[in-house]
């Protein structure tokens, strides 16, 4: 096991050195963003005096340096986890990054939680019933569900439900409200479950929707094995066969999906932190990339890189404390 976490580590470094040089390369491609600052609507007016404020735009960015030394100066800045200073405002990359993550994982843990608590039970249940008049009608619930566009639902549920034309229920955005700091701490934990109830609804239906069936298929496929019958024969209650035998097995390509866990729940949702204003690090990298923050982007593409490739190894690790059938060391063959 130790020498396979080993080799998986190893072969992470080429692929996380391709992501980030691709990600490096495609910020260079698009329109110089430091011009726009300086000779843009709201640049100088002044033609001498923007070309001066360029050139010290050039210089404090380092643009003024020859692409491969900009190129080998991203990754001095990586190595040292020193992402050097955001173009908007000046800040340090990691301060407006730790900033924003403890949103993101407030709004993706209630969100990973609320999937599972929901999917896995249902997905179970639509088994067991399967080819019923209630679980059919559940199964096209779902499709129809899974099929609506998330940016669409957000804009319903604010019309709705927090717009006040019809139902004002819900907070239009944020995370909290006005005089949050002076409120006890059982009103401030209810204040911020009162604004993430719209986000997640948005975050988890397609996901309930999407894991159910999963968790469905997976398990009508445990249900049909050979050591199933065998537990049948031996007299096994039902619960036993269902929940011991049957889950567990079905576990496993379900362990393929929680790869995405880790990133997910670093990562953000772009289109929910922005329609609901919501500053985590999907907003974040939304608001980045609208104004060329070069250094945000590079940062934010190199975390979720690493995480989703540490999601990844976990997930295989996970593989063999589910089913212990399942080894990486190398077997002899006599």
């Amino acid at each position: 096991m130790r020498s396979y976490f080993i080799k998986r580590i190893l072969w992470m470094l080429p692929t996380l050195f391709g992501i980030v040089t691709i990600t490096f390369f495609l910020t260079k491609l698009r329109p110089d963003p430091l011009s726009q600052m300086a000779f843009g609507p709201e640049g100088l007016k002044d033609t001498s005096a923007a070309e001066q404020y360029l050139q010290e735009l050039r210089r404090y960015y380092g643009y003024d340096k020859p692409l491969w030394e900009q190129y080998l100066l991203m990754w001095k800045n990586i190595l040292t986890l020193d992402f050097s200073t955001s173009r908007v405002d000046k800040r340090k990359v990691l301060e407006k990054i730790a900033e924003a993550l403890p949103y993101t994982l407030i709004l993706n843990a209630i969100t990973i939680f609320v999937v599972y608590l929901i999917s896995v039970p249902l997905g179970i249940w639509s088994a067991i019933h399967d080819a019923t008049f209630i679980e059919k009608t559940l199964t096209f619930l779902l499709y129809i569900l899974y099929s609506l566009p998330g940016f669409w639902v957000a804009l319903l549920l604010l019309r709705y439900l927090a717009g006040g034309d019809y139902l004002d229920l819900f907070p239009l955005g944020g995370f909290r409200c006005e005089g949050y700091e002076n409120l006890p701490w059982y009103l401030q934990l209810w204040d911020i479950l009162h604004h993430l109830v719209l986000p997640v609804t948005v975050s988890v239906y397609g996901s309930i929707a999407f894991m159910s069936r999963f968790v469905k298929s997976s398990f009508l496929e445990a249900l049909k094995a050979d050591y199933i019958r065998t537990a049948k024969a031996k007299g096994l209650t039902q619960r036993r066969i269902i929940y011991i035998h049957a889950l567990r097995n079905s576990l496993i390509p379900l362990i393929t999906l929680m790869a995405g866990l880790l990133p997910a729940l670093f990562g953000g949702s772009v289109i929910v932190e922005k329609i609901f204003s919501i500053p985590g690090l999907g907003k974040l990298a939304y608001d980045s990339v609208y104004a060329n923050d070069d250094p945000v982007i590079i940062a934010e593409v190199f975390i979720s890189a690493v995480l989703t490739m540490l999601g990844i190894l976990l997930a295989d690790l996970a593989y063999a404390k589910v089913d212990p059938r399942i080894t990486f060391e190398k077997t002899e063959v006599h």
